[in-house]
């Protein structure tokens, strides 16, 4: 388990951001001027890779929200499962399968058996592959649900605010209409198509 930064570091963490991009200019023209251009640069691009290095890990770091996370758990993000893989050989297969076929490698018979063969490979593989992604879907399903039904909330607040506003607006015209002796005026729906 990564550590998080000590309290006396962390105070330092924002200067880093402008001190290390500066700290490496400083060193690249004083390593250059004494050994040459060719440091120099070595020395600069050695700073651009940390600097690279530090923000991907900050982002994914980032997406473990608290929790930190380790090298194992970085490099397991962008690992493929064993289906994925199984899957990506066989649509693999498919291609070169096509390909030896066109070439003339292969007849019809043994292209229509082995082409049969692997796209039944393909769509076990893709059941798999859709089934392990079931509870991560559901989970997804399930936060879209709560974000929709707060927006719904949100809408029916915001309507009920204007619809009382719109009759509040609706009667003070009706008063004043009535004040002045004429006869208020019919309220048209809005799917007459008539302009006000």
């Amino acid at each position: 388990m990564a550590q998080p930064l000590s309290s006396s570091l962390q105070q330092y963490a924002p200067h880093a951001r402008w001190g290390a991009p500066l700290l490496v200019i400083i060193l690249a023209s004083l390593f250059g001027h004494h050994f040459g251009l060719g440091v120099g640069l070595l020395i600069v691009a050695g700073g651009v890779l940390g600097g690279s290095i530090w923000l991907i890990w900050s982002s994914l770091h980032g997406l473990s929200s608290d929790a930190p996370l380790t090298l194992d758990e970085a490099l397991s993000l962008g690992a493929p499962s064993a289906e994925e893989e199984q899957k990506r050989a066989v649509l693999r297969a498919l291609k070169d399968l096509e390909y030896e076929r066109a070439v003339g490698k292969i007849n019809d018979a043994d292209y229509t058996n082995l082409a049969q063969h692997y796209r039944n490979e393909a769509k076990r593989l893709l059941r798999a592959v859709d089934d392990d992604l079931g509870p991560e879907r559901e989970r997804a399903e399930q936060i879209l649900a709560e974000r929709l039904a707060t927006l719904e909330a949100e809408g029916d607040d915001d309507d009920a605010v204007s619809s009382k506003r719109a009759g509040s607006q609706q009667a003070s015209a009706n008063a004043a209409d009535a004040e002045e002796g004429s006869e208020p005026p019919a309220v048209k729906s809005p799917s007459s198509g008539a302009a006000p």
